[in-house]
C-alpha cells in the first residue's frame, strides 16, 4: 500500500485533470484493473459498467462541470478511455447495482469540545486488493486550498479546506440507489471540499446534487473561535441533517434517521456496522483524549471481540468480503491541516501520522 502526494497550483481544470493522469499514469491503470476486477466479481458486466459511468459523467457535467472536466484531464493524461475514469468515480453508484456481499466502509467519530477546535478520526475500510491512493492538494475554483484523500483517479473522499472546513465520509446503502440517474457520490464529497465554507453550504450542496447511491458525510468547521458540525445523510430520497448529540458525532454504515433507517440495505443484512455503531457508543470518550494516537488505540476493536472497527481481512471469506482499514484520516482544523495514517487503530504509532497543511 501507498499514498502518493499530488500538489497542483493549476486553476484550469482540464490542464490540473491532464498533469494529475500524467503524474500518476501507472497507478491509475492499476485502480481501473483492480476496479474492472471487482465490477466483474458483482456480477457486472462491461455494458452495465460502462452505461452507468456514462450517465454519471453526463450529470456531473451538468451538476459540476469543472469536475467533470477534471476527469476529462485525467482520462487524456493516462491514455484511459473517459468512460474508464468516470467508471473509477462512479465505482459506488455501479457497485451498488452489483452482487457483493454487502459495502462495509469506514467508520467516523467527531467531537465537538465547548470552545476549541473538534476533534475527528475515521477508519477507511476497504478490499484488501486495491491498494494505491493519492492525496490531492489544490486550489479549488472558490479560492480555497483543498486536501482530499482518494483511490488514485477518483476526485475525492474525505479532506479539508483552508476555510476550515473538514469532511469525513462513510458509505450507506439504501433501497432507493440506483433508481435513477445521478453524480458520483465521491464528487459531491469534492465539490462540498472545494466550495463549502460552512456547515450549511456543505447542506446545500449536497441537496443540489441529483443522487443514485448514498453515504454519510460529517462535516465540521471551525472559525477560530467557535465549531460547528452536522452528519449529512444522503440518498436518492433524502438528504437529512443530523445535528450532535452530546456535542458527538458518531457514524458507520447504516442510517440514524428513522425514516432513511426504513429503506437502509446494510443492517437489514446483518452487516457488522450496528455492532461498531454500539463500539463507539461505548467508546466514545476516547474522543476526548489528548491525542490522536489516543484516540485511535482507544478504538481498537477487532472480529474477534464482536465488531470490526479495526478490520482485518477473515481467513476463508470471499475475496469481496475480505475488508481490512487501509487508513486512519483525520485533520486538524485550527492548523489548516489533513492528518493520515495507513493501517488501522491497532497499529498506529505517535510518529506515523502525515500531515499536509493546506
Amino acid at each position: 500500500m501507498s499514498i502518493n502526494y499530488h500538489f497542483s497550483d493549476e486553476r484550469d481544470p482540464l490542464a490540473r485533470g491532464q498533469g494529475i493522469g500524467e503524474r500518476w499514469r501507472a497507478q491509475i491503470h492499476g485502480t481501473a484493473k483492480d476496479y474492472a476486477w471487482l465490477f466483474d466479481a458483482a456480477k457486472l458486466d462491461r455494458h452495465t459498467v460502462r452505461r452507468i459511468a456514462e450517465q454519471g459523467y453526463e450529470q456531473l457535467r451538468a451538476w459540476a462541470p469543472g469536475l467533470a472536466t477534471e476527469m476529462q484531464g485525467v482520462a487524456q493524461g493516462t491514455g484511459l478511455e473517459l468512460w474508464e475514469v468516470a467508471a473509477l468515480n462512479c465505482r459506488t453508484e455501479i457497485l451498488v447495482r452489483g452482487s457483493i456481499a454487502g459495502l462495509k466502509e469506514c467508520t467516523a467519530a467527531a467531537w465537538l469540545p465547548p470552545g476549541e477546535p473538534p476533534r475527528a478520526l475515521q477508519t477507511w475500510d476497504w478490499i484488501p486488493t486495491v491498494g494505491n491512493f493519492t492525496v490531492l492538494r489544490h486550489t479549488s475554483p472558490a479560492d480555497l486550498t483543498v486536501a482530499t484523500f482518494a483511490e488514485n483517479g477518483v476526485l475525492g473522499k474525505a479532506g479539508t479546506n483552508s476555510a476550515g472546513l473538514g469532511l469525513l465520509f462513510t458509505l450507506l446503502c439504501h433501497t432507493s440507489d440506483g433508481t435513477r440517474e445521478g453524480v458520483p457520490i465521491h464528487a459531491v464529497a469534492r465539490q462540498v471540499l472545494d466550495t463549502a465554507r460552512s456547515v450549511q453550504d456543505a447542506v446545500d450542496i449536497v441537496r443540489s446534487a441529483p443522487l443514485t447511491a448514498s453515504a454519510s458525510f460529517t462535516v465540521l468547521t471551525w472559525d477560530g473561535r467557535s465549531a460547528d458540525g452536522a452528519v449529512i445523510e444522503a440518498s436518492p430520497e433524502e438528504v437529512v441533517v443530523l445535528p450532535p448529540e452530546e456535542g458527538f458525532l458518531l457514524h458507520t454504515n447504516h442510517f440514524l434517521d428513522p425514516g432513511l433507517a426504513k429503506g437502509d440495505r446494510l443492517a437489514a443484512i446483518g452487516d457488522d456496522t450496528l455492532p461498531r455503531m454500539d463500539v463507539l457508543r461505548e467508546r466514545k470518550s476516547v474522543m476526548t483524549a489528548a491525542s490522536r494516537t489516543e484516540w485511535a488505540k482507544g478504538l481498537v476493536h477487532h472480529w474477534a471481540d464482536g465488531a470490526p472497527v479495526c478490520a482485518h481481512p477473515r481467513p476463508g471469506a470471499p475475496e469481496t468480503d475480505r475488508w481490512e482499514t487501509k487508513m486512519l484520516i483525520s485533520f486538524d482544523l485550527d492548523r489548516r491541516t489533513l492528518v493520515l495514517q495507513e493501517g488501522g487503530p491497532c497499529a498506529v504509532t505517535a510518529d506515523g501520522w502525515t500531515e499536509v497543511a493546506v
